[in-house]
């Protein structure tokens, strides 16, 4: 009987590392509100700036802080403006994870909506 606990309790360890799992990249690029959505955490959908797309998939309102902006354009995802070394970027989950591996990007932040005072 205690072989069979030992094997169920490391057999269930094993299922609960299976989940979304960061890189230290990840880690180090993306805010706290980001790296939870990365990880199918978020807190609420109201904490983000969500649009879906014509295809109904989810884009998500980021900032970007990069040193060439045109690197981002260059690489498919869509800039909606910038100033200076600040990018909004609309990306979609799986962009977001790619984004953070470009060597101009610095870090993203989560681009939350405005809400009247």
């Amino acid at each position: 009987m205690l072989i069979r606990s030992l094997i169920f309790l490391v057999l269930l360890a094993g299922c609960g590392a299976t989940g979304p799992q960061l890189t230290r990249l990840e880690k180090e690029k993306l805010d706290p509100a980001l790296q939870r959505l990365v990880l199918g955490t978020p807190a609420s959908r109201t904490e983000y700036d969500i649009t879906p797309d014509p295809s109904g998939e989810d884009r998500f309102g980021v900032l970007v802080r990069t040193d060439n902006v045109d690197d981002i354009r260059s690489a498919g995802y869509a800039v909606t403006s910038s100033f200076g070394d600040i990018a909004v970027v609309r990306v979609t989950l799986v962009q977001l994870k790619s984004l953070v591996s470009l060597p101009c990007v610095k870090n993203v932040t989560n681009g939350s909506k405005s809400r009247p005072l």
